[in-house]
């Protein structure tokens, strides 16, 4: 953000000295420029108390974004949310200012004004002093975070509209301060108070959002998750750097173009690039589409083309390294290292599947005990539905004596300890991590061309088709999603016949 005169002549300096960088600023300042413009066409505008409440979401969200990742201290929080209650209440006349570029931390200043910085006995000194001109103090205090908001969105507003606006950015920024001491204190459970904001609509920002609204729109509705939401967060943060948050209505294919080649040039790979980058935002856009925000999807068929180079595919376990490791691993007491290279040999499964087995889904049906491989019950994810199955169980897994096991369970998570909480990354993650850690530690299971977990799954596939199964049999064992409109018309419900199929896996003697 920059401060500018406006005279006959507007003049600005971009801040930057690459001419390609300069460029890409043009576009951004003509725009915001624009919308400059048509609101002092427009004249002054009257806030209603909604668009207010969803103009201070964008001040939480500042706050969390600045701070989630490294909070601080408790204390820190304590003194900034005394200030907040000494200026809303008009107890302290001239209170700290808070600036949308550098929000500092504030203890030393609760000492100097009113003798503690944090603690109980902070309140009790704030609530000695008089109440005042709070509508004084409050500009005071949130009045720069009030004028960036709106800047933001090119509005100019009445005097009882910006009061309006104070008061719920002091609110919207008190909630954010108990969110970060709670973050500070280890406690990252979601806020509540998160969702509370409406998205942003003003007759300057209609017919469009701009992208952090778009992405809890998108966050709310699909409920990702929380791997993904990890995974995606950055992304849309880069992009949002990129086009400085803009309208999404107003992202054009050059924006999109432009970032892909700014990832290029930092080192980022062409499939990291494409996989996780453009497919998130072309996820966002998708998303915009189908919600009438955007007419066309901007980021469609835009991409770097990924090569193929030899001696860099993913391989198979050989037999010989398949029998190395059910060797180490029967002799783990670790239950994930002892049981999931067996169970993932036996089936083909993968590694993420099988660490969210619940000792309750291995029983028998039909006279065949199986494994009912799905979403964890404390809300765990699959890569796709055709992933959610009932696979029998080998006899390998049987006579390894895995069914007592799992009857010495009872009941429950077979290799994570504790229940995942709403909103966390599923405990499973941290099995699969570690069992994959294990596994490439050990002797002869360092080749990079190897996956640690997926390498079996590979073995599986192969050996599948060596004895003669089915791809689409193999493929439903496995959870690959079937090609084509055919792949529908096929269902495995004869449990028996697929158990002859699991038999036929011949496991190396180790």
């Amino acid at each position: 953000m920059a401060e500018i005169t406006i005279r006959p002549v507007i003049k600005l300096s971009l801040r930057v000295r690459d001419p390609a960088a300069a460029k890409a600023r043009i576009g951004a300042v003509t725009s915001q420029l624009e919308r400059i413009f048509d609101s002092l066409r427009a004249g002054l505008v009257e806030l209603s108390h909604r668009q207010a409440v969803a103009l201070s979401g964008e001040v939480y969200r500042l706050v969390v974004e600045r701070f989630e990742m490294n909070p601080g201290e408790p204390e820190d929080w304590e003194a900034w949310k005394g200030f907040h209650w000494a200026a809303m209440e008009g107890r302290l006349p001239n209170p700290p200012s808070i600036t949308w570029q550098e929000i500092m931390n504030e203890r030393l200043a609760a000492l100097g004004a009113f003798g503690v910085s944090h603690g109980p006995i902070l309140l009790d000194v704030i609530e000695s002093l008089p109440p005042g001109d709070s509508e004084k103090s409050l500009e005071v205090r949130f009045g720069l975070l009030a004028s960036w908001v709106l800047a933001r969105h090119a509005l100019e507003v009445t005097p009882s509209s910006r009061l309006k606006l104070l008061q719920q950015v002091a609110e919207a920024s008190l909630d954010a301060g108990w969110a970060m001491k709670r973050a500070s204190l280890g406690d990252y459970t979601p806020d509540p108070k998160a969702n509370r904001f409406p998205p942003v609509f003003t007759q300057n920002t209609a017919p469009g959002i701009n992208l952090t609204t778009l992405f809890e729109h998108w966050q709310r509705e699909t409920k990702p998750a929380p791997a993904t939401l990890a995974t995606w967060k950055p992304v849309v943060l880069s992009f949002r750097a990129h086009v400085e948050d803009q309208l999404v209505a107003r992202l054009t294919v050059k924006d999109i173009i432009s970032w892909k080649d700014k990832l290029l040039d930092q080192g980022r790979s062409a499939s990291n690039i494409n996989g996780t980058y453009i497919a998130c935002i072309h996820a966002l856009l998708s998303h915009a589409k189908r919600n009438g925000h955007v007419v066309q999807n901007v980021a469609a068929g835009i991409g770097l083309k990924v090569k193929r180079v030899a001696g860099t595919g993913k391989l198979p376990y050989e037999d010989a390294e398949v029998a190395a490791l059910l060797g180490l691993a029967q002799k783990q007491t670790h239950a994930a290292r002892r049981w999931i290279p067996l169970l993932a040999t036996c089936s083909g499964a993968r590694a993420g599947e099988l660490a969210q087995l619940w000792a309750e889904r291995v029983r028998q049906i039909d006279g065949v005990f199986v494994m009912e491989l799905r979403p964890a019950e404390d809300g765990g994810t699959f890569k796709n539905a055709g992933s959610e199955r009932v696979v029998p169980l080998h006899h390998a897994l049987i006579k390894a004596g895995f069914l007592d096991f799992v009857r010495a369970k009872g009941q429950g998570p077979l290799f994570y300890g504790r229940v995942t909480g709403r909103g966390e990354r599923h405990a499973s993650k941290g099995t699969v991590n570690h069992l994959a850690g294990w596994i490439r530690k050990q002797p002869g299971f360092d080749n990079p061309r190897k996956a640690p977990n997926h390498a079996l799954r590979h073995w599986w596939k192969s050996t599948a088709s060596r004895v003669g199964i089915s791809d689409s049999r193999a493929d439903h064992l496995q959870g690959h999603v079937g090609q084509g409109e055919a792949a529908g018309y096929r269902h495995f419900q004869d449990l028996k016949s697929l158990a002859e199929d699991i038999e036929r896996i011949p496991i190396p003697a180790y």
